[in-house]
C-alpha cells in the first residue's frame, strides 16, 4: 500500500477530451515524471469522439520506459460528444482490461479500476469479481473502485480484496469523508480527485492569506492539507501546463507545520 499512498498522481484527464498539442502534453506529463511523479491516472472514458483510447494511449506513450505506476478504469466509454456509457458486467470488464494490456504493451496493468459504480446497472459484486479473476489470473495487479459509496465497499469487499479507491474529494468540501474513513479503518489507499473543486471556489481567507506569506499558490496549499488529512490519502492533480504540474508536485514537499495546520482547520469552521 505505502507505493499508493501520500502521492500527488497526475491525471490526464484535461489531456484527454478536446484537441490539443500532443507534444505539448507528453512534454507536460514527462516533466512532471522527471520531477518525481510516481503514479499517472488515466481511463478508458478520458477520449475523444475520434480517438476512443486517446487518454490510455497518452499515458502509455509518456509512461513508457519509466517505473511510473498507471492506473487506469474500464466499464465506462465515451460514446458520442457528450454521451458516456456505463457497464460493469464481467464481459465488459474483462474486454476492457484485454484493451487496455494492448494499449499498455504490458502483460499486466499496474492499478485497475471499475470506473462509474454509481451509474452502472449491474451490481459491483459482478464487476469486482471479474476483476479479481484477473488478478488471479496475472493481468490485473490492484484491483480498484472508483465513485462508491460506503454500501458499495461493503458488498465488494465481501467479494474480493480492493486495493484501492477513487472518489471525489476535496480540501473544503470533503465530499466522501465517510468512504475515506471506510478506507481507513481497512487500510485502502483512497485517491482524491478533482482535489480543487470546489475548493478553489470556496471563501479560504486563512489558507490564502498563509499562501500569499509564503510565496505559494493557494491550490498548493489546499493539496498539502488533503495529503494532511489521512494516514491512507493520495491526491490526483489535474494539472495541465508545466508549471501547474510542477506546482501540484512540491505540495508533497511544503512543510505541514502548526500555521498551515491552523489556518485550514479554521477554514473549515
Amino acid at each position: 500500500m505505502k507505493e499508493l499512498v501520500g502521492r500527488v498522481a497526475l491525471g490526464v484527464a484535461g489531456f484527454s477530451f478536446a484537441p490539443r498539442d500532443r507534444s505539448a502534453d507528453l512534454a507536460t506529463i514527462r516533466a512532471g515524471i522527471a520531477a518525481g511523479t510516481a503514479i499517472l491516472d488515466t481511463a478508458r472514458a478520458y477520449a475523444r469522439v475520434d480517438a476512443p483510447l486517446y487518454g490510455e494511449e497518452l499515458a502509455a506513450e509518456a509512461a513508457r520506459g519509466t517505473g511510473v505506476i498507471v492506473g487506469t478504469k474500464g466499464g465506462h466509454s465515451r460514446t458520442g460528444e457528450s454521451t458516456w456509457d456505463a457497464d460493469i458486467s464481467a464481459r465488459r470488464i474483462r474486454s476492457d482490461v484485454e484493451t487496455s494490456l494492448r494499449v499498455f504493451g504490458r502483460e499486466r496493468l499496474d492499478l485497475y479500476y471499475l470506473h462509474r459504480v454509481d451509474l452502472a446497472e449491474q451490481p459491483v459484486e459482478e464487476g469486482v469479481s471479474a476483476l479479481a479473476e484477473l488478478r488471479d489470473e496475472g493481468k490485473v495487479a490492484r484491483v480498484g473502485l472508483s465513485n462508491v459509496s460506503v454500501a458499495d465497499l461493503e458488498r465488494a469487499a465481501a467479494v474480493a480484496r480492493v486495493d484501492a479507491v477513487q472518489n471525489h474529494h476535496s480540501a473544503i468540501g470533503r465530499e466522501s469523508l465517510d468512504v475515506l474513513a471506510w478506507c481507513e479503518a481497512n487500510e485502502v489507499p483512497f485517491f482524491a480527485y478533482s482535489p480543487l473543486r470546489p475548493a478553489s471556489a470556496a471563501p479560504s481567507p486563512h489558507l490564502a492569506a498563509l499562501a500569499d506569506e509564503r510565496g505559494v499558490s493557494l491550490q498548493r496549499l489546499y493539496l498539502r492539507a488533503l495529503l494532511a488529512s489521512s494516514p491512507v490519502l493520495s491526491v490526483v492533480s489535474g494539472a495541465t501546463r508545466p508549471e501547474t504540474v510542477l506546482d501540484s508536485l512540491a505540495a508533497e514537499s511544503e512543510p505541514w507545520d502548526e500555521p498551515l495546520a491552523t489556518a485550514y482547520a479554521d477554514d473549515l469552521t
